[in-house]
């Protein structure tokens, strides 16, 4: 098998490789270097141009005919590429890395490695987020080299007998196009060389969701759920940089880029990283419930719409506020499981303010109001009654009906964080003891109770709370935890 290029020695690949000096390609074939020969006799350099001759056709001979065995069996003809992809390739192909996770994605398949460069596979190329692509972006860097070969060699039986031409993205000739070959079978192969494979219900949010939700953090009001639909209507579908711009729109192009190019995406998690996001959404759901209930406390007061609503095309009417209350806890439950373990602190503090707020509500919105309004739909005070609503009428056998308010939420959450809302859970079962509650719904929330009593901190040691990676306060917006 012959010997990679000789400009080997002159190549140095990633922070780790400063000092890997590869033999040139005269010293690999068994030739001295053309600094052994000072100082030879005359009369043998002087075997003249005829010895040059074969000299040099052998090393063009030899350029043409760069193979190297991979540590996957599969033999690699390197003939096609230049000195500096040979470089990379043969690094990469007889070198080894280590995967710490694998997904896919609607542009292809992304895979995490341990020293920090992500490598994604799409069907238009394979891009790497590692300084050596980044400086030579036209060309495969090790790790794609590297990762391509892993994984075909999970689709053949036996190595390759013959050499297998690659080219310079990494892509060998004559076996079919591994993005091809990894559709419905990422996980199997996954499995085959014991990477980890994520899947959507283990990682939370997939990478469109996760963009969504980084460009609604920069918004004050805007909850991922409520952002551009026009956004999406056309991720499925891979597209390269320049088929990311959408002419007089920047925040669509931007998002764009973000799902579809790795630098990008990873330029904005750095920004505004995963628990910063969800301490921020935590806070705007709670600022929207408070901001809804003080907008139908005025408008029973003076009859007055808001001029601002928390949603576009939401009314001021008790139905419509108290299934917006009910989707807010439904919102704030399904983010809780995907934004683990980030955040829930922030959703313990969003319910049970929402609960004590429905709770302060055990009254007739209208009574005493100035206008002498005694009813908006000629419905009796119960029907108007936000708490008689949402806690009061709930007559059931079950322990753990769905419509127990905030309290099923609140069984996601670990108890730690219960923990730190366990007085407040107290004050809250005492007064909806005075107001009658349903018997389930007093057991469902005394249960809760104890779990949080036992989460407290042992008597003169460090304690189970963990890192804060947001609260309920305004100023959650400054907790960027990384």
């Amino acid at each position: 098998m012959s010997a990679p290029t000789g400009q080997f020695h002159r190549l140095s690949i990633g922070r780790n490789m400063t000092d890997t000096t590869l033999p040139t390609r005269a010293a690999r074939a068994g030739r001295p270097d053309s600094s052994d020969s000072e100082g030879e006799d005359s009369s043998e350099s002087s075997s003249g141009e005829e010895e040059e001759n074969e000299e040099s056709s052998d090393e063009q001979s030899e350029s043409t005919s760069a193979s190297v065995l991979a540590l996957s069996g599969i033999t690699y003809d390197l003939s096609q590429l230049d000195s500096e992809s040979e470089a990379r390739a043969f690094v990469g192909l007889t070198g080894r890395f280590d995967v710490v996770n694998c997904r896919s994605t609607p542009a292809g398949y992304d895979f995490q490695l341990l020293d920090r460069p992500q490598v994604h596979i799409g069907s238009d190329s394979s891009t790497c987020t590692c300084p050596v692509f980044q400086d030579r972006p036209d060309g495969a860097c090790q790790h794609i080299f590297w990762l391509i070969d892993q994984l075909h060699s999970c689709f053949l039986s036996t190595p390759q007998s013959t050499e297998v031409t690659l080219s310079p993205d990494g892509r060998p000739d004559r076996l079919p196009r591994i993005e091809d070959l990894l559709k419905g079978n990422l996980m199997s192969v996954a499995a085959q060389l014991k990477w980890q494979c994520l899947r959507d219900e283990e990682d939370g949010m997939t990478r469109t969701e996760k963009v969504r939700d980084i460009f609604s953090a920069f918004s004050k009001r805007t909850l991922p759920e409520d952002a551009r639909r026009d956004f999406t209507e056309t991720i499925e579908q891979a597209r390269t940089a320049e088929q990311c711009v959408v002419q007089g729109d920047f925040e669509a192009t931007m998002f764009r880029l973000a799902v579809h190019d790795d630098a990008v995406f990873n330029s904005l998690c750095k920004a505004m990283p995963a628990g910063a996001c969800a301490a921020i959404y935590f806070d705007k759901v709670q600022e929207q419930s408070r901001r809804l209930l003080n907008n139908f406390d005025r408008y029973c007061t003076t009859g007055e719409l808001p001029a601002d609503p928390v949603s576009p095309g939401l009314g001021i009417e008790v139905t419509e506020i108290v299934t917006q209350l009910q989707r807010f806890v439904s919102q704030i439950a399904v983010n809780i499981a995907a934004r683990a373990p980030h955040g829930s602190e922030g959703a313990a503090e969003a319910l049970v303010s929402l609960l004590e707020s429905v709770v302060a509500r055990n009254h007739d919105p209208l009574e005493g109001n100035p206008l002498g309004r005694q009813s908006f739909h000629g419905e009796d005070e119960d029907q108007r009654n936000l708490y008689h609503l949402l806690i009061g009428s709930v007559e059931t056998d079950s322990e753990t009906d769905a419509r127990h308010f905030v309290l099923n939420a609140l069984d996601t959450l670990p108890p730690v964080d219960l923990h730190q809302c366990a007085n407040r859970l107290r004050d809250i079962l005492r007064k909806i003891e005075v107001n009658r509650a349903p018997k389930q719904y007093l057991l469902h929330l005394a249960s809760l109770i104890r779990i949080a009593d036992s989460a407290a901190p042992v008597a003169g040691g460090s304690g189970q709370k963990r890192p804060a990676v947001g609260n309920g306060n305004s100023g959650g917006y400054s907790k960027r935890t990384r």
